[in-house]
């Protein structure tokens, strides 16, 4: 059945597949949950699944009981892989997809479900976590700067309308964590192509009721891509205590990185030559310097009326950025806490609580010279203060020791103000104001080894501060204030799927189909200099399936493959029936692992993305790729008490010319984003 299914879902190339293929699903699914529940009527006992506990839907829950699309990967330790980007440690992660840029200049771009394909930088749509602290912002940005891939050791996804649990972009949820690992301490050293050089410590230790962990890393490469050069210093620790019923952990996270950035290349420029970098980017010394730092404390305590819940966090970033057509300038303090209180009795739980954030940037932007900082040139300094404050309640029943429901309801208010220090062109100062109502309401249904569920939830996107202040090119004049025509835009959608093991394969699955509607989307513009602002441009209907599954085949070897299929469309005119662009139909990857001689650990895994449309007009292809990677490791190579391990890893095996990553409705046709040619890495870690 299996089988037969992936091929009804690799053969459907075009947008009717909606319409032929997600019923075929839902009823295959059925199909193998009824196939997978052998002897359910003469067994009367109750099955206890093995559960993996989540935090990104902050409902006290399993994956078992979770009524949504939820993904959950664990991750050994971090001296045998490489781990240089979020794209390499997520791959295999059904309905994300992940662009790594190929340099450190803008950042990953996530893409859950079309929500985030059109972050000029950093993360958008994505609400982001690391260790149960916020990355996103009161307005809906994320930066992944602390983020040091090689770390996670756990990850969760949750795809979907999501903004119930966490407010604000919430179209989805990444939740990172960096959990210490066993290790006394460890180091590893890594060396590659184009210059790239990565070294990294850790050290852990434990008590009977406490544990801490640190990390620290240090990545420096020249880049595939001219001016692509720089680097990245990263720092972190966590800290837990436990005394009686409560639990509280602390977090502290810092990166540094002073990088430039190579731009984007028109098809010429490509076909030409990718290595090459924008020449006006070169110019004007197109770059960033930064510094991020994050802390955090929490608390849960078992209390006579509940468990009660509370986060509370600060951040602070700054960063010195060239661009094209300006030198920018943000000073950031954030901060914001949570509180919340899970009660339960019999066969019902509930749990309510309240979010508050607060954001302060201190915006300026002075002309660009050259590469040049002409700080006499000041044609931006304000200041901009974002506000959130919401609440939440939820409520689960469960109705038999197989079934239950879930539903939720969540209200944010968020305001933005802004006060203008720069005159010359008069006093734009202002603000604005959203409320916004969420909810969500799911239902599952377990059998001895599968859940079902379903779900009809909502989330809503407001324009970052980054986009409010980008506003349009009126007669040659760039205005400062706030876009005044820009609103959030809203989505609303319901999905079903199938999670679990059907044992008789012995195959890990988990498969989901989603329709979501989206009204008022914000498409970016570009203008000749490189400069994006944004505007509401209709309604928009994406509708995907998204599988996962892995096999073992005897005891050394397994396989891994994840498919994603994304049919997004405009719904209105006068783009209406036109492709999303940024965004590929199809995006396939596959892995498979054995081991060679006990110690030899072998991966092969390839991926593949189909053609994607450049621009809303859907007027520029960019070609479909596929890319094989190699990866060859020998662990519990002990010296001693030491475990030594070592490992080479082969990207782009068959050294494919392809762009990865784009940009979108970019000006004058500059959409590529070059990916590396084929590249190698070779490292040796220490641990003990």
């Amino acid at each position: 059945m299996i089988h037969r299914l992936l091929g009804d879902i690799l053969v459907t190339r075009h947008t009717s597949i909606a319409a032929s293929v997600i019923p075929r699903i839902v009823a295959w699914s059925l199909a193998l949950m009824v196939w997978a529940w052998p002897g359910a009527a003469q067994d009367t006992l109750e099955v206890i699944l093995p559960t993996l506990e989540i935090q990104a839907t902050r409902d006290f829950e399993s994956t078992h009981s979770a009524a949504r699309s939820i993904y959950v990967r664990n991750r050994d330790d971090a001296t045998g892989r490489p781990g240089m980007s979020l794209q390499r440690t997520l791959r295999g992660v059904p309905g994300v997809r992940i662009t790594d840029r190929g340099h450190y200049g803008l950042g990953e771009r996530v893409i859950v479900r079309g929500m985030g394909y059109r972050a000029a930088f950093g993360v958008r749509g994505v609400q982001t976590f690391l260790n149960g602290v916020p990355l996103t912002m009161p307005d809906g940005q994320s930066m992944l700067d602390v983020v040091d891939p090689a770390f996670i050791r756990r990850s969760e996804l949750l795809r979907g309308p999501s903004s119930m649990y966490w407010g604000n972009a919430s179209g989805g949820v990444l939740f990172l964590t960096t959990q210490p690992d066993t290790n006394a301490f460890a180091v590893r050293y890594m060396g590659g192509s184009h210059g790239l050089v990565h070294t990294m410590g850790s050290a852990s230790a434990k008590g009977r009721t406490w544990t801490m962990g640190a990390y620290a890393s240090r990545v420096d490469r020249r880049g595939y891509r001219d001016h692509s050069d720089g680097g990245f210093l990263r720092i972190g620790a966590t800290g837990q205590i436990r005394s009686g019923n409560t639990v509280v952990q602390g977090i502290f996270n810092m990166a540094t990185q002073d990088v430039n950035s190579p731009g984007s290349l028109t098809a010429e420029q490509f076909q030409e030559n990718p290595r090459q970098a924008n020449p006006r980017f070169i110019t004007q010394g197109a770059g960033k310097e930064s510094a991020h730092v994050i802390g955090g404390l929490s608390m849960q305590s078992q209390t006579p009326i509940g468990t009660l819940s509370a986060t509370t966090y600060y951040m602070s970033r700054q960063v010195d950025n060239p661009l094209t057509y300006a030198w920018i300038k943000l000073d950031r303090l954030a901060g914001g806490a949570y509180l919340q209180l899970h009660q339960s009795a019999g066969i019902f739980s509930w749990s309510t609580g309240g979010d508050f954030r607060k954001q302060h940037d201190h915006r300026r932007s002075f002309g660009n010279d050259g590469g040049k900082l002409r700080d006499d040139q000041i044609r931006l300094d304000q200041f901009e203060t974002v506000t959130s404050l919401a609440a939440f309640a939820t409520a689960r029943a469960r109705l038999t020791s197989r079934t239950g429901l879930t539903a939720g309801a969540r209200i944010d208010g968020i305001g933005f103000e802004m006060s203008d220090e720069a005159l010359s062109n008069g006093d734009q100062s202002g603000s604005r104001r959203f409320t916004a109502l969420s909810h969500s309401v799911g239902g599952y249904f377990n059998t001895r080894a599968l859940t079902t569920y379903f779900n009809f939830s909502s989330s809503f996107e407001s324009p970052t501060t980054t986009e409010f202040i980008n506003t349009p090119v009126v007669d040659g004049r760039i205005d400062g204030g706030f876009n005044p025509d820009l609103g959030p835009q809203r989505a609303a959608g319901i999905e079903a799927g199938i999670r679990g093991q059907l044992p008789r394969m012995d195959m890990l699955l988990d498969l989901a189909v989603y329709h979501l509607r989206i009204k008022d989307r914000l498409v970016p513009q570009q203008s000749e200099d490189g400069r994006t602002w944004y505007r509401n441009a209709g309604r928009n209907r994406h509708r995907g399936i998204e599988v996962a599954m892995t096999w073992p085949f005897g005891p050394a070897i397994q396989t891994d493959v994840a498919y994603t299929y994304s049919a997004f469309e405009f719904t209105s005119q006068p783009e209406q029936g036109l492709r999303i662009p940024g965004i590929p139909e199809h995006q396939i990857h596959m892995a498979v692992q054995t081991r060679i001689a006990q110690y030899w650990a072998i991966e092969f895994s390839a991926e593949y993305a189909s053609a994607t449309y450049a621009d809303q007009d859907n007027s520029t292809r960019i070609d479909p790729y596929a890319v094989l990677d190699l990866y060859l490791a020998r662990d519990e190579w002990n010296i001693g008490r030491f475990r030594v391990t070592s490992f080479v890893c082969i990207q782009n095996l068959l050294n494919h010319t392809y762009s990865g990553s784009l940009i979108v409705n970019a000006f004058g046709g500059r959409y590529y984003e070059p990916s590396s040619d084929r590249t190698f890495q070779i490292g040796i870690g220490l641990a003990y």
